[in-house]
């Protein structure tokens, strides 16, 4: 890797961990000097504007796991896409794989402002799951469908950057256990949340309270 490729490495590493830790807002000169640059304006220098450096910080990210969905999908059959606990799974796992210890806190800050439709084809698992999603919601109503299903994103979001706090806190026994082992899949811990958020997907709708 050449020395503008590890300042761009370093850079978004910095993004992802203050953006995390302290908010969108965070100055990039901040940025810049987490990553150990001297010039205030590095940030500038590698990418367009804050919009562009929260998108390199998700590409990044993004791409291997959305190969890993991938994967998984195609092997998919049609009785396992009908199972909320298979598809969910396939949502979460990567992001246990994932060798980033701040990228669900920092997409819990960032998420509204991500792009919303694919800006690639390396992106294309993630429509294909909420669509899937969106099938096993027990509404009629498409609106309330996607809406349960926006509502289990953001659930599995903040879930996500929870684990990842009380990971880095030392909070997470079974994560230690994880870590001394060298299993890094944290199965526990994805069907636990696989669980709670498959609970929330197809919980039947709620009856129209009676008036007099």
């Amino acid at each position: 890797m050449d020395r503008g490729a590890r300042s761009r490495e370093e850079l978004l590493d910095a993004a992802e961990r203050l953006i995390a830790e302290h908010g969108f807002e965070v100055p990039l000169r901040e940025i810049a000097k987490a990553a150990g640059q001297r010039n205030n304006s590095a940030v500038n220098y590698y990418f367009r504007s804050r919009q562009d450096l929260i998108d390199a910080v998700v590409a990044r990210r993004l791409v291997p796991m959305e190969g890993e969905r991938q994967a998984l999908l195609d092997r998919m059959s049609d009785e396992q896409m009908a199972d909320a606990h298979a598809v969910l799974r396939i949502l979460v796992e990567p992001f246990f794989h994932s060798e980033g210890t701040h990228y669900a806190r920092f997409l819990e800050v960032v998420r509204i402002r991500l792009n919303k439709e694919p800006q690639s084809p390396a992106e294309s698992a993630w429509p294909r799951i909420l669509d899937a999603l969106a099938r096993l919601v027990p509404l009629r109503d498409r609106t309330a469908r996607e809406s349960r299903v926006g509502a289990v994103a953001t659930a599995m979001f903040a879930l996500l950057a929870d684990h990842e706090r009380r990971v880095e806190a030392g909070d997470d026994p079974r994560g230690q256990e994880r870590s001394d082992s060298g299993d890094e899949g944290g199965a526990d811990s994805v069907e636990e949340l696989v669980t709670m958020l498959a609970a929330m997907l197809t919980a039947a709708p709620v009856a129209a309270t009676m008036t007099r």
